[in-house]
């Protein structure tokens, strides 16, 4: 079995002619971004509190004089405890596999960022339309590239952003790649 690399992958996009300069992804593991995150998690635990406990044997209706309540009873506890766990700790593995199939590419021409699960996806966002990039910087030299203005503060996640606008998530020597970005752009500004 072949295993494209992130720059074969770029590469099989590309129009003729067509540079690529950089080439990478957001990234990988379970990253939290911003304070929202432990919020919704505390917001996780209090809903799934509330979940068991409502679904707790002793307030169930009996299943043999009422089985239809008792099967909604069960149903909506069961779906209480999903989004529970989801809001908890399910987003962040939904996120990162999200994350796992990014790739990320610039060229002499425009920003590639390609993405899906099943059906891959290409976003090009061509260099000489951008007004502006914007750079969001870690202490630890990753950071996020932003292609255009910066989103609101509440919408800074790489999976909750996606649809809003174009990123760079958290990526590695994001001054680098921000400086690579910006003389392309200027180049096609000419």
């Amino acid at each position: 079995m072949f295993v494209a690399t992130t720059e074969d992958e770029l590469r099989s996009h590309l129009d003729s002619g067509e540079k690529l300069l950089w080439a990478g992804r957001p990234a990988q593991g379970i990253v939290l971004t911003t304070p929202r995150d432990w919020a919704v998690s505390a917001f996780g635990v209090v809903w799934l509190g509330f979940a068991v406990y409502n679904i707790w044997p002793t307030k169930a209706p009996d299943p043999l004089k009422s089985p239809v309540p008792f099967a909604s009873f069960v149903a909506t506890g069961l779906l209480s405890i999903g989004i529970g766990i989801y809001a908890l700790i399910g987003r962040f593995f939904v996120d990162r596999l999200y994350r796992s199939r990014l790739i990320y590419g610039i060229t002499d021409r425009r920003a590639i960022i390609i993405s899906g699960l099943r059906r891959r996806s290409v976003q090009s966002i061509y260099l000489s339309s951008l007004s502006t990039l914007t750079l969001e910087e870690c202490r630890e030299g990753s950071g996020t590239i932003y292609f255009g203005d910066k989103p609101p503060y509440w919408q800074r996640s790489s999976f909750f952003y996606q649809g809003l606008g174009a990123q760079f998530f958290r990526i590695a020597d994001v001054i680098t790649v921000y400086t690579i970005a910006q003389e392309a752009m200027q180049r096609q500004k000419k």
